[in-house]
């Protein structure tokens, strides 16, 4: 192989490597390759969490079961279709969760701990347009109180 042909490689390996970095880095804050959900800033109190947005009922219903795990600093924001009393349940889960219930920028409720074999359905307090689904104990970990302000970005 010539002296030519090895740079050639070498810098072809090296902008792969920058491709993969790059593509991870967009999949990390803007969209997820794996799910193709757009991810979304929500900010509780001033907590960060970057959450998987979804809006369809058929990605709602689904929402993290056969997952694995969350990564820490992560969630799923359910976007709902209409600003009701909403009803969730861990069918399909593999890790426990905390349930946060949300209307007009505001936590109206916290379900903690949510082990996987919970058969129950968590009903929101109240209307609630958005819920946000992170790891078990955040809501502990980072004293979410009744009427904390949410935004979204």
């Amino acid at each position: 192989m010539s002296s030519i042909s090895k740079k050639i490689v070498f810098v072809a390996i090296i902008g792969l490597i920058i491709l993969v970095i790059l593509l991870n880095y967009v999949s990390s804050e803007f969209f997820s390759l794996k799910y193709w959900n757009p991810v979304k800033r929500v900010y509780l109190k001033n907590t960060l969490v970057k959450a998987e947005e979804v809006n369809t009922a058929e990605k709602i219903e689904r929402g993290l079961a056969g997952r694995a795990s969350l990564d820490e600093g992560r969630g799923m924001l359910f976007s709902m279709p209409k600003d009701d009393f909403q009803r969730f349940w861990m069918k399909g889960m593999q890790f426990s969760l905390d349930i946060i219930w949300i209307e007009n920028g505001r936590v109206i409720g916290c379900e903690g701990r949510i082990s996987p074999d919970d058969q129950r359905i968590f009903t929101s307090p109240e209307k609630a347009s958005l819920v946000l689904e992170v790891n078990a104990g955040f809501c502990e970990q980072y004293n979410v109180q009744l009427n904390d302000s949410v935004s979204v970005q």
